[in-house]
């Protein structure tokens, strides 16, 4: 187990590579470990904004189980955290059970002095996680427009909780922060302009980690009978699609792979993505066939292909339903 504390002038990515003995590059206010060997695959890394708003990326799978205790301390920083793929087990000090933070789960969590956390990564699970670490006492002191503005929503959306205890929330699955927080996972390099190319991802995901957090703790927040488990379970359906877009998909067979009857499944999709399985399907042909056309040299005929629909005109009018223009005139467009 590895002990770090809660300080923000401290490298806890150097602290892990010299824990794991393992490469460490840094450079323009981020750090980068990373691994290929008997204990993990992958890296850990760490960037800074701006003073008080810090991010963490973990797209590693540990080998063994991996567990870190946190001892917090007065400063309290806010960590506002995302999977994009796999999962961990979280527990303040005096809990007796870990809580299993999911795929597409958000979780914000809050300290107190004298307090601590225990983090497991479990062994021979693929870990796509971003963290951001919001330090209040340092934004207030930015005069930059970004900084103030996200110490504002803070104050305001968190101003009933309770000071001289810490505090957790575990989001309901949330598929919106994912598009963000799949961008900030890939970032490894600490160069100048890959962390400009993250800056807008980073805030996006804040942003949308804020929305999911007022719309949660709202007493008007959608309901489902679904868990938060079959939720998650239901946010990995696009991956599976995608493996296999060309070639019919039933709902039948979406049922036997991730072993949930059909309402359920319905439900689930309606749920996160507001349509029906079948749409939620005939979006991701379409999403698909416009990379296509954008990154390939292949034709239409070729491209139906490739998204399993066998009809040209059926693939005109529904491309032309989504995007407003035909796939050849769209494709024309590029080329000028």
């Amino acid at each position: 187990m590895l002990s770090i504390e809660e300080k923000h002038n401290s490298n806890h990515v150097r602290e892990m590579a010299n824990y794991f003995n393992a490469e460490l590059d840094e450079g323009n206010s981020a750090s980068t470990l990373s691994m290929k060997n008997k204990i993990a695959d992958g890296f850990i890394s760490s960037y800074r904004l701006f003073s008080g708003l810090t991010v963490w990326v973990y797209n590693i799978t540990f080998k063994s189980d991996f567990t870190v205790d946190l001892q917090f301390s007065d400063e309290r920083p806010y960590y506002f955290s995302y999977n994009v793929k796999g999962y961990f087990l979280h527990k303040f000090c005096e809990e007796d059970h870990f809580s299993k933070i999911l795929q597409n789960q958000n979780m914000v969590v809050r300290g107190s002095s004298k307090s601590s956390v225990q983090i497991i990564f479990p062994a021979n699970i693929k870990l796509e996680l971003a963290i951001i670490i919001i330090d209040t006492n340092l934004l207030v002191k930015q005069n930059i427009r970004n900084a103030q503005r996200i110490y504002t929503n803070i104050q305001h959306i968190f101003q009933n909780i309770p000071t001289n205890t810490h505090y957790r929330h575990l989001g309901n699955i949330d598929t919106e922060t994912n598009m963000y927080a799949s961008i900030v996972t890939k970032n490894k390099d600490t160069d100048l302009v890959a962390g400009l190319l993250t800056e807008g991802a980073v805030l996006n995901m804040l942003a949308a980690q804020i929305k999911a957090y007022k719309k949660e703790t709202s007493i008007e927040q959608s309901k489902t009978k679904l868990t938060k488990e079959e939720l998650s379970k239901i946010s990995t359906i696009g991956e599976y699609v995608l493996k296999n877009i060309d070639r019919k998909i039933t709902i039948k067979e979406l049922s036997a792979i991730f072993l949930m009857n059909s309402k359920k499944l319905q439900n689930g999709v309606q749920h996160l993505y507001g349509v029906t399985i079948s749409n939620y399907i005939l979006n991701l042909r379409m999403g698909y066939a416009k990379d296509l056309i954008m990154h390939s040299d292949l034709n239409m005929t070729e491209i139906c292909i490739q998204i399993g629909i066998s009809s040209k005109s059926y693939f005109s009018k529904i491309f032309k339903d989504r995007y407003g223009i035909l796939p050849t005139a769209y494709k024309n467009s590029l080329i000028q």
